[in-house]
């Protein structure tokens, strides 16, 4: 066997390491792109689910307006929509019930409390459900307007007395991971 010249005895381990070395500078750089692609990806998804339960809950919301329209039939939801689930019989200025318990609408639903109780609905659009569960709150504030809501023409004039109640909405999609609360104050005109 022949020895090798000096020269090829010296760079034998170099170029080996260079090699290494170049490979090692590329799987970084394919793993950090790989990264931000899946975090651009989750982040994108997670805006998307959110934009879509506040789409959902605005959806419920307008059912909980029938719902509260079909009840009241020209009464206060006091005398009218007292035996709903959905109807928190509690005083006027009564606080949110989700600041009263972190659990409130875990436990609401089927509550023989009607201070405790929540009722619930299927959000929909032309009778196809959204694949949400929506769990419902509406509770007197203790305001009355009696100058809100004038109906009819100059000279016939109809004054009704506006009672505003809150409205509080919990969303929950049907695999029970994403959530959102959704709340509003409703005017409700009645003689």
């Amino acid at each position: 066997m022949r020895p090798l010249p000096r020269s090829a005895r010296r760079q034998r381990g170099d170029i080996l390491l260079v090699v290494m070395v170049f490979l090692l500078v590329c799987l970084l750089g394919l793993v950090v792109s790989m990264r931000d692609n899946i975090v651009s990806t989750l982040m994108g998804g997670n805006t998307l689910q959110r934009q879509r339960n506040v789409q959902v809950s605005d959806v419920a919301m307008r059912q909980v307006e029938g719902l509260v329209l079909a009840a009241a039939s020209g009464q206060t939801l006091e005398v009218s929509a007292y035996t709903q689930p959905w109807m928190r019989m509690v005083p006027g200025g009564t606080k949110a019930p989700t600041d009263t318990s972190s659990t409130y609408w875990d436990s609401c639903l089927g509550n023989s409390d009607n201070t405790l109780r929540c009722g619930s609905l299927t959000p929909a659009i032309n009778g196809t459900a959204l694949g949400y569960t929506a769990l419902v709150v509406v509770q007197p504030t203790g305001r009355y307007d009696q100058n809100a809501c004038q109906l009819g023409v100059p000279g016939q004039r109809y004054s009704l007395t506006a009672t505003y109640y809150d409205v509080f909405v919990h969303i929950k999609e049907a695999n029970g991971v994403t959530s959102n609360n959704i709340e509003m104050v409703y005017r409700l005109c009645t003689q």
